[in-house]
């Protein structure tokens, strides 16, 4: 999820570049699409045979996406290669993956702290001095 959403930063803000404007529009669209996204998941833990909070939800994710589509400049576009349908496929997978992300239990939030917290203490004692020293070679 947080590769989608840098991918879509990416895409439609440069610093110095993009008008301060579209920079909100930006973060509004954002916030929109991830909002709608958590509605979505918590509509379906709380209610998984219902139909009507759809109704409200999925639409907001859409329009939320179509306004970026339509109400945004992309200010990079890939020379080469690039993801394709942008944003319509980084809003998809944010959508899918916080949906996936609900249906974890609180064991495996806890395994991902205690992996995250021993990669950080490794980074910061060996991979912190190793880039810097190849940094200065």
């Amino acid at each position: 999820m947080m590769m989608a959403v840098a991918l879509l930063v990416r895409r439609y803000y440069v610093r110095g570049v993009t008008p301060r404007e579209n920079l909100l529009k930006l973060v509004a669209f954002l916030l929109l699409i991830i909002s709608s996204s958590m509605g979505i998941l918590a509509y379906w833990v709380m209610n998984p045979n219902g139909w009507i909070g759809y109704t409200i939800t999925v639409p907001i994710w859409f329009l939320a996406t179509l306004g970026m589509s339509l109400f945004l400049t992309q200010q990079r576009v890939p020379r080469v290669w690039g993801v394709p349908l942008v944003p319509w496929l980084p809003s998809m997978s944010i959508a899918i993956n916080i949906f996936l992300m609900g249906s974890l239990d609180s064991s495996a939030f806890t395994r991902f702290g205690v992996c995250t917290g021993l990669m950080l203490i490794y980074y910061f004692f060996f991979g912190l001095h190793a880039t810097y020293d190849v940094a200065h070679q």
